[in-house]
């Protein structure tokens, strides 16, 4: 069925002189709270940053198996770099996800009592590619600036104080992605998807694709919808972790890529806060903790066999 997301415009919630605008703080808790989901327009990810930033990926994901094997991640403990095919697996009900990935994660100065842990392990950059790392640093810096905006926006509009995101993400364990899904194969079974259904694990996703439809998500009618985003229109969806420390205000919504006859690029940028951050004091969950359970049931190189 056709998307019905939301569509929330982003000069509201970056410029909030006037938080007065009910009607528009009621669509943002309804995507929220009901859809999990939402679309953003007029971000600073213009037409020139999607270009640079896919052109960027592609170039990667076409060099030559032996080139892209010196950053895979498997041959670390941490999930930087390269990931091959079939190296990820969301959901154990179905088989590993038909993508192959990069990642990275936070490139600044870290506090002391950080270093060493996964979250902040150093970045894996491709020797043959001049402006690869610049340009996958400078996209990750923009969607920190749109996350940063989200969240205090979602301060003011569930009332909570004010301010209370900000300190949490001094030093966040933010990761920025690339998916690459190869054409589907017609021998591929029904237990094979892009990517499974899941729930993101984090605090909140903001995804840019290159409009080839494939991302489906649970809409509040339980029913799986193709999420369509225009020109111009990035995708915000809310992980396990949002859902959790808001005691359950804003909803993470399960979501998939089933896949087509075409190749598909997406990327998203998992904004989540610093390692030692209590997202439920009455659990004592800390924020670390949680995605450490999380990523080591889901990279193939880290489980536990």
């Amino acid at each position: 069925m056709q998307s019905t997301i939301p569509k929330i415009d982003y000069e509201i919630i970056s410029n909030q002189e006037d938080l007065s605008l009910n009607d528009e703080i009621k669509k943002f808790n309804y995507a929220i709270s009901h859809y999990g989901f939402l679309l953003l327009k007029n971000t600073p990810i213009d037409r020139k940053v999607k270009k640079n930033i896919l052109k960027t990926y592609k170039e990667f994901f076409a060099l030559p198996f032996e080139k892209k094997n010196k950053v895979n991640m498997a041959l670390t403990s941490s999930n930087r770099g390269w990931g091959a095919p079939r190296g990820e697996q969301v959901n154990p009900e179905y088989k590993p996800d038909y993508k192959e990935i990069f990642d990275s994660g936070p490139y600044q100065k870290v506090k002391e009592e950080f270093k060493g842990l996964t979250y902040y392990s150093k970045n894996l950059w491709p020797d043959q590619l001049p402006y690869f790392e610049e340009n996958i640093n400078n996209y990750y810096d923009l969607c920190t600036d749109i996350g940063m905006n989200l969240l205090s926006f979602i301060e003011h509009s569930l009332n909570f104080s004010q301010n209370f995101f900000r300190d949490k993400f001094e030093n966040p364990m933010s990761l920025l992605r690339c998916n690459y899904y190869p054409p589907r194969k017609s021998t591929l079974s029904n237990k094979d998807y892009g990517i499974a259904p899941h729930t993101d694990y984090g605090c909140l996703t903001i995804l840019l694709t290159d409009n080839n439809p494939g991302l489906e998500i649970k809409n509040p009618s339980n029913e799986w919808e193709l999420v369509l985003p225009e020109e111009g229109e990035v995708i915000v969806n809310f992980g396990d972790m949002l859902e959790l420390w808001s005691s359950k205000k804003i909803k993470a919504t399960s979501h998939r890529v089933y896949g087509n006859k075409n190749t598909r690029f997406s990327i998203p940028f998992f904004f989540n806060p610093q390692y030692d951050t209590i997202i439920s004091k009455k659990n004592n969950i800390i924020a670390g903790e949680y995605l450490s359970k999380k990523y080591n049931s889901t990279y193939s190189h880290k489980i536990k066999n």
